[in-house]
């Protein structure tokens, strides 16, 4: 007859964990790489910025303050979300090496989850400026600004809420699990 342990009825770390890992890391890497060569080659990407803006302005006439001041605005919400997803990777790491409720793994989470909820609302803020640098620098336009809140503006707010809630219940479980810990 074959004896098994409780360890025995836990799956193996995950690999699904540790591939997330990498592809957090890529991400946090390559999106500030991304925007930087955006802002740096704008001749080249003037055209499909201006999409984002349904085509509205001249993106050619962007002289070099608008492009400094546009830069600044994208690379801190880029930023911003690369330090989100560095703690989310935390926590894919810890729950590969079968740590899923760890305090790094749970401080990770946390991380992303109010970076998650700050960017939402950065969003709204940045296509804001965005749209002022890009009025004021195109002659064929007034200046002006727009904020913009629709539906994909508030699914990313809810969505990003939703987020902060589940940290509070990965807490909770967390706690309990710690609490149950010790009683073995």
């Amino acid at each position: 007859m074959t004896s098994y342990s409780i360890d025995d009825a836990r799956p193996a770390p995950s690999r699904l964990a540790g591939i997330l890992a990498v592809v957090t890391l890529i991400a946090a890497i390559v999106q500030p790489v991304f925007t930087t060569l955006v802002w740096l080659f704008w001749d080249a990407f003037a055209g499909p910025a201006s999409d984002n803006f349904q085509g509205s302005f001249d993106l050619t006439t962007l002289g070099m303050g608008g492009r400094l001041a546009g830069f600044c605005v994208s690379l801190a919400g880029t930023l911003a979300g690369a330090y989100g997803l560095l703690g989310l990777r935390q926590t894919f790491l810890e729950a590969r090496d079968r740590r899923a409720f760890s305090a790094k793994s749970l401080q990770g989470f946390r991380r992303f989850a109010w970076v998650s909820l700050f960017l939402a609302f950065y969003g709204i803020i940045q296509h804001a400026a965005l749209f002022a640098i890009f009025s004021i620098s195109d002659p064929s336009q007034p200046a002006g600004i727009s904020v913009r809140l629709g539906t994909p503006e508030l699914k990313a707010i809810f969505s990003a809420l939703l987020l902060v809630f589940v940290a509070g219940v990965f807490a909770e479980a967390k706690r309990i699990k710690d609490e149950n810990d010790s009683f073995l």
